[in-house]
Protein backbone atom coordinates (compact mmCIF):
# COMPACT_ATOMS: atom_id res chain seq x y z
CA UNK A 1 0.00 0.00 0.00
CA UNK A 2 1.33 3.73 -0.18
CA UNK A 3 1.67 5.95 1.70
CA UNK A 4 -0.94 8.01 0.47
CA UNK A 5 -3.30 5.33 0.32
CA UNK A 6 -2.28 4.37 4.08
CA UNK A 7 -3.30 7.37 5.09
CA UNK A 8 -7.00 6.69 4.65
CA UNK A 9 -6.63 4.07 7.06
CA UNK A 10 -4.11 4.85 9.87
CA UNK A 11 -4.91 7.43 12.43
CA UNK A 12 -3.25 10.50 12.44
CA UNK A 13 -0.02 10.33 13.93
CA UNK A 14 -0.96 12.60 17.33
CA UNK A 15 -3.85 10.08 17.76
CA UNK A 16 -2.17 7.15 17.30
CA UNK A 17 0.62 8.01 19.24
CA UNK A 18 -1.57 9.18 22.20
CA UNK A 19 -3.23 5.95 22.13
CA UNK A 20 0.12 3.85 21.86
CA UNK A 21 1.29 5.13 24.74
CA UNK A 22 -1.79 4.56 27.23
CA UNK A 23 -1.68 0.40 26.50
CA UNK A 24 0.60 -0.89 29.31
CA UNK A 25 2.45 -3.24 26.62
CA UNK A 26 4.11 -0.35 24.59
CA UNK A 27 7.51 0.07 25.53
CA UNK A 28 7.82 3.39 23.34
CA UNK A 29 8.78 7.24 24.52
CA UNK A 30 9.50 8.45 21.08
CA UNK A 31 8.03 9.22 17.90
CA UNK A 32 6.67 6.21 16.21
CA UNK A 33 6.68 5.40 12.71
CA UNK A 34 4.32 3.24 10.35
CA UNK A 35 6.52 1.00 8.85
CA UNK A 36 4.14 -1.28 6.73
CA UNK A 37 0.28 -1.32 5.94
CA UNK A 38 -1.69 -4.60 4.83
CA UNK A 39 -5.25 -4.50 4.05
CA UNK A 40 -6.67 -7.85 5.06
CA UNK A 41 -10.34 -6.69 3.99
CA UNK A 42 -11.64 -3.80 2.39
CA UNK A 43 -15.37 -2.52 2.21
CA UNK A 44 -16.90 -1.60 5.83
CA UNK A 45 -15.60 -2.39 8.09
CA UNK A 46 -12.17 -2.70 6.80
CA UNK A 47 -9.45 -4.94 8.48
CA UNK A 48 -5.76 -3.47 8.52
CA UNK A 49 -2.15 -4.77 9.97
CA UNK A 50 0.10 -1.96 10.17
CA UNK A 51 3.76 -2.89 11.61
CA UNK A 52 4.99 -0.02 13.62
CA UNK A 53 8.72 1.23 14.96
CA UNK A 54 9.55 3.29 17.93
CA UNK A 55 12.44 3.51 20.05
CA UNK A 56 14.45 0.82 17.91
CA UNK A 57 11.30 -1.77 18.88
CA UNK A 58 8.33 -3.21 16.05
CA UNK A 59 4.60 -3.71 17.25
CA UNK A 60 1.60 -4.93 15.03
CA UNK A 61 -1.52 -3.52 15.26
CA UNK A 62 -5.24 -5.24 13.82
CA UNK A 63 -7.33 -2.41 12.88
CA UNK A 64 -11.09 -1.77 12.19
CA UNK A 65 -11.77 0.94 9.77
CA UNK A 66 -15.37 1.85 9.51
CA UNK A 67 -18.05 4.76 8.14
CA UNK A 68 -19.49 4.98 12.07
CA UNK A 69 -18.60 2.95 15.22
CA UNK A 70 -21.29 0.99 16.74
CA UNK A 71 -21.88 1.72 20.69
CA UNK A 72 -19.99 -2.01 21.18
CA UNK A 73 -16.78 -0.80 20.09
CA UNK A 74 -16.65 2.89 21.38
CA UNK A 75 -14.41 1.41 23.76
CA UNK A 76 -11.64 -0.28 21.22
CA UNK A 77 -11.22 3.51 19.44
CA UNK A 78 -8.11 5.08 18.61
CA UNK A 79 -8.86 8.07 16.03
CA UNK A 80 -10.00 8.46 11.99
CA UNK A 81 -8.44 8.71 9.15
CA UNK A 82 -10.16 9.76 6.22
CA UNK A 83 -13.60 10.68 7.58
CA UNK A 84 -13.71 7.05 9.00
CA UNK A 85 -13.57 5.84 12.55
CA UNK A 86 -10.28 3.52 13.36
CA UNK A 87 -10.29 1.28 16.14
CA UNK A 88 -8.33 -1.90 17.47
CA UNK A 89 -10.31 -4.89 15.26
CA UNK A 90 -9.65 -7.47 17.92
CA UNK A 91 -12.82 -6.56 19.70
CA UNK A 92 -14.97 -6.79 16.43
CA UNK A 93 -16.46 -10.59 15.88
CA UNK A 94 -16.80 -9.57 12.02
CA UNK A 95 -13.33 -9.23 11.77
CA UNK A 96 -11.72 -11.44 13.88
CA UNK A 97 -13.51 -14.04 11.62
CA UNK A 98 -11.83 -12.67 8.40
CA UNK A 99 -8.27 -13.66 10.07
CA UNK A 100 -9.53 -17.34 10.38
CA UNK A 101 -10.73 -17.31 6.82
CA UNK A 102 -6.95 -16.22 5.96
CA UNK A 103 -5.67 -19.26 7.76
CA UNK A 104 -8.32 -21.86 6.41
CA UNK A 105 -7.44 -20.68 2.85
CA UNK A 106 -3.61 -20.35 4.02
CA UNK A 107 -3.41 -17.01 2.33
CA UNK A 108 -0.57 -14.45 1.48
CA UNK A 109 -1.76 -10.62 1.70
CA UNK A 110 1.42 -8.85 0.51
CA UNK A 111 4.05 -9.60 2.89
CA UNK A 112 1.99 -11.79 5.81
CA UNK A 113 2.09 -15.20 4.78
CA UNK A 114 -1.05 -17.07 6.82
CA UNK A 115 0.42 -21.05 7.44
CA UNK A 116 -2.32 -22.85 8.76
CA UNK A 117 -3.53 -27.17 8.93
CA UNK A 118 -7.34 -26.45 10.63
CA UNK A 119 -9.86 -28.97 10.53
CA UNK A 120 -12.76 -28.93 8.75
CA UNK A 121 -15.27 -26.59 10.19
CA UNK A 122 -18.53 -28.17 12.11
CA UNK A 123 -20.58 -24.42 12.67
CA UNK A 124 -20.59 -21.54 10.42
CA UNK A 125 -17.35 -18.61 11.15
CA UNK A 126 -17.01 -19.49 15.45
CA UNK A 127 -17.55 -15.87 16.43
CA UNK A 128 -13.94 -14.47 17.61
CA UNK A 129 -13.55 -13.14 21.40
CA UNK A 130 -10.80 -11.50 23.17
CA UNK A 131 -8.98 -13.66 26.00
CA UNK A 132 -10.27 -12.04 28.95
CA UNK A 133 -8.12 -10.31 31.40
CA UNK A 134 -4.63 -8.34 31.14
CA UNK A 135 -2.30 -8.96 28.63
CA UNK A 136 0.56 -8.41 27.16
CA UNK A 137 0.13 -9.97 23.93
CA UNK A 138 -3.72 -10.34 22.77
CA UNK A 139 -5.39 -13.81 22.15
CA UNK A 140 -8.43 -14.40 20.43
CA UNK A 141 -10.45 -17.50 20.97
CA UNK A 142 -12.61 -18.89 18.74
CA UNK A 143 -15.66 -20.94 20.04
CA UNK A 144 -14.65 -23.94 21.81
CA UNK A 145 -11.75 -24.74 18.81
CA UNK A 146 -9.17 -22.32 18.30
CA UNK A 147 -6.97 -19.88 20.31
CA UNK A 148 -4.95 -16.87 17.90
CA UNK A 149 -2.08 -15.10 19.93
CA UNK A 150 -0.73 -12.03 18.33
CA UNK A 151 2.51 -10.66 19.75
CA UNK A 152 2.29 -7.05 20.51
CA UNK A 153 6.17 -6.60 19.85
CA UNK A 154 8.07 -8.04 17.16
CA UNK A 155 11.50 -9.49 16.98
CA UNK A 156 13.08 -10.74 13.86
CA UNK A 157 13.05 -14.69 13.87
CA UNK A 158 10.87 -17.60 15.12
CA UNK A 159 9.27 -16.77 18.38
CA UNK A 160 10.27 -19.74 20.88
CA UNK A 161 6.13 -19.81 21.15
CA UNK A 162 6.38 -21.58 17.75
CA UNK A 163 9.53 -23.22 18.08
CA UNK A 164 8.64 -25.51 20.91
CA UNK A 165 5.11 -26.04 20.19
CA UNK A 166 6.13 -27.34 16.94
CA UNK A 167 9.35 -29.46 18.25
CA UNK A 168 6.64 -30.85 20.99
CA UNK A 169 3.83 -31.24 18.73
CA UNK A 170 5.97 -33.71 16.66
CA UNK A 171 6.55 -36.14 19.21
CA UNK A 172 2.39 -36.22 20.47
CA UNK A 173 3.31 -34.34 24.06
CA UNK A 174 0.06 -34.43 25.62
CA UNK A 175 0.98 -31.44 27.65
CA UNK A 176 0.74 -28.39 25.11
CA UNK A 177 -2.37 -27.07 22.89
CA UNK A 178 -1.03 -28.32 19.61
CA UNK A 179 -0.09 -26.16 17.27
CA UNK A 180 -2.04 -25.05 14.06
CA UNK A 181 -0.69 -22.57 12.43
CA UNK A 182 1.20 -19.10 12.03
CA UNK A 183 1.13 -15.55 10.76
CA UNK A 184 4.44 -15.01 9.27
CA UNK A 185 6.32 -12.50 7.18
CA UNK A 186 9.85 -10.55 6.87
CA UNK A 187 11.40 -8.42 9.28
CA UNK A 188 15.21 -7.43 8.80
CA UNK A 189 15.16 -9.87 6.18
CA UNK A 190 15.03 -12.50 8.32
CA UNK A 191 11.17 -15.02 8.48
CA UNK A 192 9.80 -13.64 11.49
CA UNK A 193 6.54 -14.86 13.97
CA UNK A 194 4.03 -12.87 14.01
CA UNK A 195 0.95 -14.86 15.56
CA UNK A 196 0.10 -18.59 16.32
CA UNK A 197 -2.63 -20.54 16.19
CA UNK A 198 -3.93 -23.58 18.85
CA UNK A 199 -6.26 -25.92 19.36
CA UNK A 200 -8.57 -24.04 21.90
CA UNK A 201 -8.58 -26.18 25.79
CA UNK A 202 -11.76 -26.76 26.83
CA UNK A 203 -12.60 -26.57 30.19
CA UNK A 204 -9.00 -25.53 31.17
CA UNK A 205 -9.13 -24.05 34.88
CA UNK A 206 -5.75 -21.88 35.49
CA UNK A 207 -3.48 -23.59 37.86
CA UNK A 208 -3.27 -20.04 40.08
CA UNK A 209 -6.91 -19.72 41.01
CA UNK A 210 -6.89 -23.87 42.15
CA UNK A 211 -3.88 -23.40 43.97
CA UNK A 212 -4.92 -20.39 45.98
CA UNK A 213 -8.31 -21.86 46.74
CA UNK A 214 -6.76 -24.67 48.11
CA UNK A 215 -4.66 -22.48 49.98
CA UNK A 216 -7.71 -20.47 51.12
CA UNK A 217 -9.59 -24.00 52.35
CA UNK A 218 -6.89 -24.53 54.87
CA UNK A 219 -6.46 -21.84 56.37
CA UNK A 220 -10.06 -21.06 56.84
CA UNK A 221 -10.42 -25.16 58.64
CA UNK A 222 -9.58 -26.62 61.32
CA UNK A 223 -7.46 -29.56 59.77
CA UNK A 224 -3.66 -29.63 60.88
CA UNK A 225 -2.57 -31.54 57.62
CA UNK A 226 -3.46 -29.99 54.42
CA UNK A 227 -4.05 -33.44 52.76
CA UNK A 228 -7.15 -33.43 55.51
CA UNK A 229 -8.54 -30.19 54.02
CA UNK A 230 -11.22 -30.34 51.40
CA UNK A 231 -9.72 -28.67 48.66
CA UNK A 232 -6.11 -30.52 48.73
CA UNK A 233 -3.70 -29.51 45.69
CA UNK A 234 -1.39 -31.90 46.35
CA UNK A 235 -2.61 -34.77 44.02
CA UNK A 236 -2.80 -31.66 41.26
CA UNK A 237 0.58 -30.94 42.18
CA UNK A 238 1.76 -34.44 41.64
CA UNK A 239 0.18 -34.42 38.28
CA UNK A 240 1.78 -31.07 37.29
CA UNK A 241 5.22 -31.76 38.24
CA UNK A 242 5.17 -35.35 35.65
CA UNK A 243 3.81 -33.07 33.07
CA UNK A 244 6.33 -30.40 33.53
CA UNK A 245 9.07 -33.26 33.65
CA UNK A 246 7.42 -34.79 30.55
CA UNK A 247 7.73 -31.44 28.55
CA UNK A 248 11.85 -31.10 29.74
CA UNK A 249 12.25 -34.96 28.57
CA UNK A 250 10.23 -34.39 25.44
CA UNK A 251 12.33 -31.03 24.29
CA UNK A 252 15.65 -32.99 25.45
CA UNK A 253 14.24 -35.82 22.95
CA UNK A 254 13.49 -33.13 19.86
CA UNK A 255 16.00 -30.00 20.59
CA UNK A 256 18.52 -31.73 21.98
CA UNK A 257 20.94 -30.99 25.26
CA UNK A 258 24.42 -29.38 25.72
CA UNK A 259 27.02 -29.85 28.36
CA UNK A 260 27.95 -26.21 29.42
CA UNK A 261 31.44 -27.39 30.62
CA UNK A 262 32.37 -25.89 33.96
CA UNK A 263 29.65 -24.07 35.30
CA UNK A 264 31.20 -20.58 35.97
CA UNK A 265 29.92 -19.03 33.87
CA UNK A 266 26.04 -20.01 34.95
CA UNK A 267 26.78 -19.34 38.35
CA UNK A 268 28.57 -15.96 37.45
CA UNK A 269 25.72 -15.18 36.28
CA UNK A 270 23.98 -15.23 39.09
CA UNK A 271 25.97 -13.72 40.91
CA UNK A 272 25.50 -10.49 38.07
CA UNK A 273 21.63 -10.67 38.74
CA UNK A 274 22.32 -10.35 42.95
CA UNK A 275 24.89 -7.42 42.05
CA UNK A 276 22.06 -5.49 40.64
CA UNK A 277 19.52 -6.41 42.70
CA UNK A 278 21.80 -5.20 45.76
CA UNK A 279 21.72 -1.39 44.34
CA UNK A 280 18.24 -1.19 44.67
CA UNK A 281 16.75 -3.46 47.09
CA UNK A 282 18.86 -2.48 50.58
CA UNK A 283 16.33 -5.35 52.48
CA UNK A 284 18.60 -8.17 50.76
CA UNK A 285 22.33 -6.60 52.25
CA UNK A 286 21.98 -9.19 55.39
CA UNK A 287 21.73 -12.27 52.76
CA UNK A 288 24.47 -11.10 50.30
CA UNK A 289 27.11 -13.54 52.11
CA UNK A 290 24.57 -16.54 52.32
CA UNK A 291 23.37 -16.06 48.75
CA UNK A 292 27.32 -15.78 47.44
CA UNK A 293 27.69 -19.25 49.04
CA UNK A 294 24.68 -21.11 47.79
CA UNK A 295 25.85 -19.95 44.39
CA UNK A 296 29.20 -20.93 44.28
CA UNK A 297 28.33 -24.30 45.56
CA UNK A 298 27.06 -25.15 42.32
CA UNK A 299 30.82 -24.73 41.42
CA UNK A 300 31.31 -27.73 43.85
CA UNK A 301 29.58 -30.75 41.48
CA UNK A 302 32.42 -31.69 39.10
CA UNK A 303 29.92 -32.88 36.69
CA UNK A 304 29.05 -30.20 33.75
CA UNK A 305 25.51 -28.86 33.79
CA UNK A 306 23.24 -30.16 31.49
CA UNK A 307 21.54 -27.13 29.61
CA UNK A 308 18.40 -27.54 27.20
CA UNK A 309 15.28 -25.71 25.74
CA UNK A 310 12.55 -24.76 28.40
CA UNK A 311 9.92 -23.12 29.26
CA UNK A 312 11.09 -20.01 30.88
CA UNK A 313 8.63 -18.62 32.45
CA UNK A 314 6.69 -21.71 34.11
CA UNK A 315 4.61 -20.36 37.06
CA UNK A 316 0.69 -21.37 37.86
CA UNK A 317 -0.79 -18.84 35.89
CA UNK A 318 1.27 -20.61 32.73
CA UNK A 319 -0.81 -24.09 33.04
CA UNK A 320 -4.40 -25.14 32.52
CA UNK A 321 -5.98 -28.19 33.78
CA UNK A 322 -7.86 -30.00 31.14
CA UNK A 323 -10.38 -32.71 32.17
CA UNK A 324 -7.59 -34.85 31.21
CA UNK A 325 -4.09 -33.67 31.89
CA UNK A 326 -2.33 -30.26 32.83
CA UNK A 327 -1.07 -28.39 29.49
CA UNK A 328 1.31 -26.05 29.28
CA UNK A 329 0.96 -22.34 27.85
CA UNK A 330 2.62 -19.29 26.60
CA UNK A 331 6.43 -20.64 25.64
CA UNK A 332 7.54 -16.76 24.76
CA UNK A 333 10.33 -17.76 27.90
CA UNK A 334 10.55 -14.14 30.70
CA UNK A 335 8.54 -11.89 29.45
CA UNK A 336 11.16 -8.70 29.39
CA UNK A 337 13.83 -10.66 28.28
CA UNK A 338 15.97 -10.28 25.50
CA UNK A 339 15.54 -12.63 22.43
CA UNK A 340 18.78 -14.43 23.00
CA UNK A 341 17.60 -14.76 26.76
CA UNK A 342 14.12 -16.55 25.61
CA UNK A 343 16.49 -18.53 23.27
CA UNK A 344 18.85 -19.76 25.30
CA UNK A 345 19.33 -23.05 26.96
CA UNK A 346 18.85 -23.26 30.74
CA UNK A 347 19.12 -26.31 33.33
CA UNK A 348 15.89 -28.24 33.49
CA UNK A 349 16.13 -27.01 37.28
CA UNK A 350 15.34 -23.04 35.79
CA UNK A 351 11.07 -24.51 35.32
CA UNK A 352 11.14 -26.59 38.58
CA UNK A 353 11.83 -23.79 40.45
CA UNK A 354 10.19 -21.24 39.06
CA UNK A 355 7.07 -23.71 39.65
CA UNK A 356 8.09 -24.04 43.75
CA UNK A 357 8.36 -19.90 43.62
CA UNK A 358 5.08 -20.25 42.50
CA UNK A 359 3.40 -22.57 45.05
CA UNK A 360 5.29 -20.60 47.74
CA UNK A 361 3.59 -17.24 46.11
CA UNK A 362 0.33 -18.90 46.62
CA UNK A 363 0.84 -20.03 49.93
CA UNK A 364 1.68 -16.71 51.35
CA UNK A 365 -0.43 -13.96 49.52
CA UNK A 366 -3.40 -13.83 51.93
CA UNK A 367 -0.42 -12.98 54.80
CA UNK A 368 0.25 -10.00 52.76
CA UNK A 369 -1.36 -7.54 55.03
CA UNK A 370 -2.96 -9.71 57.34
CA UNK A 371 -3.57 -9.04 61.23
CA UNK A 372 -2.52 -13.01 62.19
CA UNK A 373 0.00 -13.30 60.39
CA UNK A 374 2.00 -15.04 63.47
CA UNK A 375 -1.05 -17.66 63.11
CA UNK A 376 -1.40 -18.11 59.55
CA UNK A 377 2.53 -18.23 58.65
CA UNK A 378 3.04 -21.86 60.18
CA UNK A 379 -0.28 -23.43 58.33
CA UNK A 380 1.15 -21.66 55.03
CA UNK A 381 4.26 -23.48 55.59
CA UNK A 382 2.66 -26.86 55.96
CA UNK A 383 0.58 -26.12 53.25
CA UNK A 384 3.48 -25.07 50.45
CA UNK A 385 5.74 -28.09 52.02
CA UNK A 386 3.32 -30.44 51.16
CA UNK A 387 2.76 -29.72 47.90
CA UNK A 388 6.25 -28.83 47.29
CA UNK A 389 7.12 -32.34 48.12
CA UNK A 390 3.90 -33.92 45.75
CA UNK A 391 5.38 -31.38 42.82
CA UNK A 392 9.24 -32.55 43.14
CA UNK A 393 7.84 -36.00 43.71
CA UNK A 394 5.34 -36.37 40.40
CA UNK A 395 8.70 -34.29 38.52
CA UNK A 396 10.92 -37.39 39.66
CA UNK A 397 9.05 -39.99 38.71
CA UNK A 398 9.36 -39.09 34.96
CA UNK A 399 13.00 -37.28 35.71
CA UNK A 400 14.61 -39.12 38.41
CA UNK A 401 17.96 -36.99 38.45
CA UNK A 402 16.17 -33.75 39.60
CA UNK A 403 17.76 -33.69 43.35
CA UNK A 404 15.44 -31.78 44.96
CA UNK A 405 17.68 -30.76 47.91
CA UNK A 406 20.57 -29.76 45.28
CA UNK A 407 22.92 -27.22 45.13
CA UNK A 408 21.43 -26.81 41.44
CA UNK A 409 18.07 -26.13 42.24
CA UNK A 410 18.40 -24.30 45.79
CA UNK A 411 20.34 -21.54 43.91
CA UNK A 412 18.06 -21.35 40.51
CA UNK A 413 15.37 -20.82 43.25
CA UNK A 414 17.02 -18.15 45.35
CA UNK A 415 18.09 -16.06 42.13
CA UNK A 416 14.23 -16.47 41.13
CA UNK A 417 13.17 -15.06 44.41
CA UNK A 418 15.80 -12.49 44.46
CA UNK A 419 14.40 -11.62 40.95
CA UNK A 420 11.39 -11.63 42.66
CA UNK A 421 12.37 -9.27 45.07
CA UNK A 422 13.51 -6.25 42.89
CA UNK A 423 10.94 -6.52 40.90
CA UNK A 424 8.14 -6.51 44.25
CA UNK A 425 10.06 -3.19 45.17
CA UNK A 426 10.30 -1.41 42.14
CA UNK A 427 6.35 -2.21 41.37
CA UNK A 428 4.43 -4.02 44.58
CA UNK A 429 6.93 -3.42 47.99
CA UNK A 430 4.40 -4.68 49.85
CA UNK A 431 4.68 -7.52 48.49
CA UNK A 432 8.01 -7.38 48.68
CA UNK A 433 8.08 -9.97 52.36
CA UNK A 434 7.17 -12.99 49.91
CA UNK A 435 10.09 -13.39 48.04
CA UNK A 436 12.40 -11.77 51.08
CA UNK A 437 11.13 -14.42 53.19
CA UNK A 438 11.52 -17.06 51.34
CA UNK A 439 15.37 -16.51 51.20
CA UNK A 440 15.78 -15.57 54.81
CA UNK A 441 14.16 -19.52 55.68
CA UNK A 442 16.42 -20.39 53.33
CA UNK A 443 19.67 -19.31 54.57
CA UNK A 444 18.55 -18.53 58.44
CA UNK A 445 15.51 -21.05 59.30
CA UNK A 446 13.65 -17.75 59.93
CA UNK A 447 11.24 -16.06 58.37
CA UNK A 448 11.42 -12.03 58.07
CA UNK A 449 7.02 -11.39 57.88
CA UNK A 450 5.90 -8.75 60.22
CA UNK A 451 2.47 -7.90 61.30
Amino acid sequence: MTTSEAVEVVPAPEQLDRWLHAQTWFRGRGPVECERVTVLREGDPALVHVLLACDGRRYQLLLGVRDELPERLVHARIGSAGGRQVYEAVYDPELTAVLLDHFEKSSEVADLRFRGALPPRYTDAPVGRPFPGLQRNFSIVYGQRHVLKFFRELVPGDNPELVLHTALHSVEDPHIAPPLGALESELDGERTTFAVLHEFVPLGSLGWPMATASVRDYLAGPAEDPQNAGGDFAAEAHRLGRAVARVHADLRETLGTQASGPADEFVAALHRRLDAALLEVEALEPFEQGLRARYDAVLADPRPLRLQRVHGDLHLGQVLRSPLTWVLVDFEGEPHGTPADRARTRPAEHDVATVLRSLHYAAAQLLVGAEDVATLLPRAARWLAHNRKAFCDGYAEVSPDLLPDGALLCAVELDRAVVEVRHEQRYRPEWTVIPLSAIAEVLTGEPVWTA
